[in-house]
């Protein structure tokens, strides 16, 4: 078996999910008509051992059919209450597991026996990553059995009917094998996950050098990642991602989602700017979609935009979108970017509206800047039932200008701008649920109204401007940041600026005091101002791909711009 190179096939098609499951309750409550469970069940053997599965159950108490949901947290996170309550509340029966294993401070957690103690997270090592035996001798290969026997858990009871699987990060990667290599599933939600892990640094439309191969890396990208699973898939898939992920190439994204069967029904959304998280609309997808392939009921699912960027008629560079013509459009936008070939440290920028184009189409301005050597735009396009979907990143090498190009400018951000290319810095844990779902249909960046009646922009979550290290707006050698700011109380708010130096990306902060006047307040920032924890200063604003902006207090910012 040593060094041999599983598919999704070989390596799952002997799988025994059929050992007696041993459940025990260990805790049980009722409330708000839902029945609540504390479990732990036994999954794979290993030897003469099982794995010792732990999850929380819940279900109505009352009805027959019920549909169930399978929700698999990142790999470093546990069983997520609010998650489970939220889905049970809406008719579902709800198991979420513990898949990560031993964990210091967990009340409950999966035992693994050790003989596979690298299926704990925080033993896996090389496990995680490599596969530096066959696909089997991995993390991957046992948090998926833990997956196939919890559904084989929803499977023996009595009540349930159709079953989905939700997965986030990690988990999500989970339900593509899930999807791949299970015939119990009616649905699956693969979140901010699409494989590509072994590709982590090789920039899909950079100058980098192609992944360098080997037997191990064959092993690893046949048998693990989600793009070698996705021609497997044998159910409807929404994926949802998003723009700005660090943990995933958002440029991959659509290679995947590409490769699923045009046999099953599938379609794809983007939240904008969005590390890692999903805002209120892809969770009303979800819901939808859940809805349509659970519960039976009728809902128009439809397919992702087409996108292509041309050059019109007029000498214009523009984005041409076309639309699923089973639908009605209630809205279109689209986002571009220039040159960042770092799908997570792009500035993407709502478009202009051009005009209507043919039947079930509309064309969309690309003002780029003058010089620009890239350009990338998606589409994100919600219908009248509610749903909405997104296009691939689309990709343009530029040869010359346009008609429409444009020229640098040193105004970052004025309050004219509203809330475009603003994002949020982190979410709280207590305002997510699994860690990925930003549940409210509040924007989580706003204007607010400061002193004198200027408006400016906030969040409760700190604000993040990518903006900083596009080419439209890089600063030349030596120049200062600009900018004022409000805060109604005192405060100290941290900024922060990412900065390539030396092929790696480090942090360098600047702590700024805001008295709490009912006046804004203009502050002058120079590179040397900002350092690292073993205070280096920054040796040039220029270098920067983020800056931050982040305070436990309410604070307000404006006007920001180059001197």
């Amino acid at each position: 078996m040593a060094n041999k190179i599983l598919t999704p096939t070989t390596l799952w098609n002997d799988f025994d999910d059929s050992l007696p499951l041993n459940e025990s309750i260990l805790s049980e409550k009722q409330a708000d008509k839902l029945r609540q469970y504390t479990v732990r069940f036994a999954g794979r053997a290993v030897g003469s051992e099982r794995v010792d599965i732990f999850a929380h159950y819940a279900e109505p108490s009352e009805g027959d059919n019920i549909p169930a949901l399978l929700i698999l947290p990142d790999a470093d996170q546990t069983v997520d209450d609010a998650a489970v309550r939220r889905f049970a509340s809406f008719g579902y029966a709800v198991l979420m597991p513990d898949y990560r294993g031993s964990w210091r401070g967990a009340e409950g957690y999966t035992v693994y026996p050790d003989a596979i103690a690298y299926a704990n997270l925080r033993q896996a090592e090389r496990h995680f990553d490599h596969a530096d035996e066959t696909a089997r001798e991995t993390c991957w290969f046992e948090w998926v059995a833990v997956a196939r026997y919890c559904i084989r858990y929803l499977r023996t009871k009595e009540r349930i009917g159709k079953i989905g699987v939700i997965g986030v990060r990690a988990g999500g990667d989970i339900a593509w094998q899930l999807a791949a290599t299970c015939e119990d599933l009616a649905c699956a939600i693969p979140v901010c996950a699409g494989g590509w892990r072994a590709y982590r640094g090789v920039n899909k439309y950079g100058d980098t050098a192609e992944l360098k191969m080997d037997d191990e890396r064959y092993r690893f990208i046949a048998g693990i990642e989600s793009q070698s699973y996705a021609p497997y898939v044998k159910c409807p898939v929404l994926m949802l991602c998003s723009t700005n992920d660090e943990l995933f190439d958002a440029d991959r994204a659509f290679d995947t989602f590409s490769r699923i069967s045009p046999d099953h029904e599938k379609t794809f959304y983007f939240a904008a700017r969005y590390n890692g998280h999903i805002g209120n609309t892809g969770l009303k997808d979800l819901d939808l979609f859940i809805g349509k392939y659970l519960k039976g009921r009728e809902v128009f699912i439809p397919a992702p935009a087409e996108i292509a960027i041309e050059e019109d008629d007029d000498g214009e560079l523009v984005a041409r979108i076309r639309f699923d013509h089973n639908g009605e459009v209630k809205y279109c936008e689209v986002y571009m970017a220039e040159d960042m070939c770092e799908s997570a440290m792009r500035d993407w920028v709502r478009c202009e509206f051009k005009k209507n184009g043919n039947d079930d189409e509309q064309i969309f301005r690309i003002n780029a800047v003058r010089g620009a050597k890239r350009v990338f735009a998606y589409a994100k396009t919600k219908y009248s039932c509610g749903f909405a979907v997104s296009s691939k990143i689309a990709f343009k090498r530029m040869e010359k200008d346009y008609a429409n190009s444009t020229e640098r400018s040193r105004i970052l951000y004025s309050s004219r701008n509203g809330r475009d290319s603003f994002t949020v810095v982190r979410f709280d844990r207590g305002s997510t649920m699994a860690d990925c779902f930003l549940e409210n249909s509040q924007p989580p960046v706003w204007l607010v109204d400061g002193p004198f009646g200027i408006s400016g922009i906030a969040s409760d979550y700190g604000l993040k401007l990518f903006r900083i290290n596009d080419p439209r707006y890089r600063p030349s050698e030596n120049s200062l940041l600009k900018f004022d700011a409000y805060a109604p109380e005192t405060t100290t708010v941290q900024i922060t600026i990412r900065a390539a130096k030396g092929g790696k990306d480090i942090l360098y902060q600047c702590n700024l005091f805001l008295p709490g006047c009912e006046s804004w307040t203009d502050h002058v920032l120079s590179a040397k101002d900002f350092k690292t924890d073993g205070n280096r200063p920054l040796s040039n604003l220029s270098d920067a791909k983020y800056i931050a902006f982040y305070s436990e207090g309410a604070f307000c910012i404006n006007n920001l711009l180059w001197l």
